[in-house]
């Protein structure tokens, strides 16, 4: 009797020993999903706080493209925003646009979305974050990666509207599990589309502020203010720089003739027929009025005069069409001036507002000739040489 109670004793103490021991695995398993939570909170709340303080819009998508993918050890990513009205592209700058974190052949982190289809399928994805499988039939429009086994979907809302959708992508096939908890993904897809939103919104309004609200282009403000910086990047480098000035002719009688309205139409044709002409890193603005002004950097005299005279030649090559029985016939008059920096000048800013309005000035003046001998032409003021490194506004040769 005393051996069977010493054994029943055994068992009970086993089974107990037995019953402590998984109450202490789990309880250090649930420890450890806690010290994990813990420190995954902590980077989500990092990134969070460095999306909050990005100060452009270019800040913040570095920050989403290089940062969190690797603080969070991403494989790939990508980010696609609603862009129907195509008025990001005017606030992104190209080079995040075209950027390419997959690799050669593989598309680019940051894309626009502007077609139907494409609006359309953004338009279907779940509010809600999903999580699982890669499927190529069903994300490969999101990440065109054949690598990826596994893809978190994080559409990006704003006021009940999708404004786009960040990616997640591994090459685990047990990173995005299906109905994996997703509350810290919910949460940073929530400030990440705030910020988004709010440094578009910043964007925009810095845009507005140096845009002429009628043609859209550039205005003098702008103009002005970029002058002076790239007359310093052109005595660096030691490059010619060049400006043109505009003037469309007989443009008084356009708007006595048929209005304000037309000549406002007339306006916004020339200036787009101007900048089809240009290079991305030429400067249009439209200086007042009916003046355009344009600077063209690392650009020769000769090259300045092709270039006028191209945007001669695009002004009048076609009449403008306002309405069904406003057709004109519209010209250009064009003046060119260009500075040959043959040594280094004195990187002051009055030095170079005031070497700045030497060659804006000159090149008005060779408007003021083209108007002279008949307008519908661009007359070549020729080249303006420094000539004292240090009194750059004092001396000056033709």
């Amino acid at each position: 009797m005393s051996d069977l109670n010493h054994s029943k004793k055994t068992q009970l103490m086993q089974t107990q020993n037995r019953g402590d021991e998984q109450l202490k695995a789990q309880f250090n398993r649930l420890l450890s999903n806690a010290h994990e939570n813990q420190h995954k909170l902590k980077r989500f709340e990092e990134i969070e706080f460095k999306l909050m303080a990005a100060e452009s819009i270019e800040q913040l998508l570095l920050i989403i493209r290089d940062e969190y993918a690797t603080l969070f050890k991403l494989d790939a990513c990508a980010l696609l925003l609603e862009d129907e009205s195509l008025s990001l592209r005017r606030l992104i700058p190209e080079s995040m646009r075209g950027s390419d974190k997959q690799g050669a052949g593989r598309q680019s982190f940051l894309t626009l979305l502007n077609f139907p289809v494409e609006l359309e399928k953004l338009n279907y994805l779940p509010s809600q974050i999903t999580t699982g499988v890669y499927l190529i039939s069903r994300h490969q429009w999101l990440i065109d990666n054949p690598e990826i086994k596994s893809i978190a979907v994080m559409p990006l809302v704003r006021r009940g509207k999708k404004i786009g959708v960040f990616c997640c992508g591994s090459y685990d096939r047990e990173r995005f599990q299906v109905h994996a908890a997703c509350d810290f993904l919910q949460r940073l897809s929530f400030i990440m589309a705030v910020c988004i939103e709010n440094a578009l919104n910043l964007e925009l309004l810095k845009l507005s502020t140096i845009t002429d609200p009628l043609t859209q282009v550039h205005n003098r403000r702008f103009f002005d203010q970029r002058l002076p910086e790239e007359l310093a990047r052109s005595d660096r480098s030691l490059k010619a720089i060049s400006c043109l000035f505009l003037d469309i002719d007989h443009f008084k009688s356009v708007n006595d003739t048929y209005g304000h309205g037309v000549g406002d139409d007339v306006l916004c044709q020339v200036a787009q027929r101007i900048q089809s002409v240009l290079r991305t890193h030429d400067v249009l603005a439209r200086y007042g009025g009916e003046e355009f002004a344009v600077l063209l950097p690392e650009t020769g005299n000769s090259e300045a005069m092709l270039v006028a005279q191209r945007i001669v030649n695009a002004v009048n090559k076609n009449r403008i069409v306002v309405e069904k029985n406003v057709i004109l016939t519209i010209t250009i008059s064009a003046g060119v001036s260009t500075l040959m920096t043959e040594e280094l000048i004195d990187d002051t800013l009055n030095n170079l507002e005031t070497l700045g309005m030497k060659l804006l000035s000159t090149a008005d003046q060779a408007l003021y000739d083209a108007k002279e001998q008949g307008r519908n032409r661009a007359i070549n003021a020729g080249l303006l040489a420094l000539v004292d490194s240090i009194g750059c506004s004092q001396k000056f040769q033709y």
